[in-house]
């Protein structure tokens, strides 16, 4: 997400999580794209695999006299290929989709409106904390509300903030 939320800083416009929000929205359309044809993919190695396992390696199995070698170079190796592709899939389905699927599906969700409750938990922080309470104000005088960003960074500064006080947090 290239939106920050930082309680130090001059809070975004409803333009800029506006614009961010759709990129967003758009880079999860892509991504499924991208899963669809991962998953394509996937499934044609397998059906290859599948294919020649059913066609050449099964039949000559079958007889271990004509290829002696061959069929203990398959009969040992075939488990650990068939291990191989799963892992490769896996890894790979993680590291191309899901990792990327999760940063956006987090960064849409802290790019919408706050529920009232956790307003009420910001407003109750605001009269401890003279930055949260400037936080507040300033995304007040943009005319919009918190989103769910912002009141989860200004809590973690509160949990943050509470240990400093408490000698817990140096």
């Amino acid at each position: 997400m290239a939106l920050e939320f930082n309680i130090t800083t001059q809070p975004p416009t409803l333009t800029d999580i506006t614009t961010e929000l759709e990129r967003a929205t758009q880079d999860r359309i892509l991504l499924r794209k991208k899963n669809i044809r991962f998953l394509i993919c996937i499934l044609l190695i397998v059906a290859a695999y599948a294919t020649f396992m059913l066609t050449v390696t099964i039949p000559l199995l079958a007889d271990p006299a004509a290829v002696p070698d061959f069929v203990a170079t398959v009969a040992y190796f075939t488990p650990y290929l068939t291990f191989l592709i799963f892992i490769f899939g896996n890894t790979s389905h993680n590291r191309i989709i899901e990792r990327p699927r999760k940063r956006l599906d987090t960064a849409i969700t802290g790019l919408k409106e706050s529920t009232p409750k956790t307003h009420a938990e910001i407003t109750d922080c605001a009269q401890r904390y003279d930055e949260v309470a400037a936080y507040q104000q300033q995304t007040a005088a943009l005319g919009r509300p918190l989103m769910v960003g912002e009141t989860e960074m200004l809590l973690q500064w509160v949990e943050a903030r509470m240990q400093e006080e408490c000698g817990l947090k140096k």
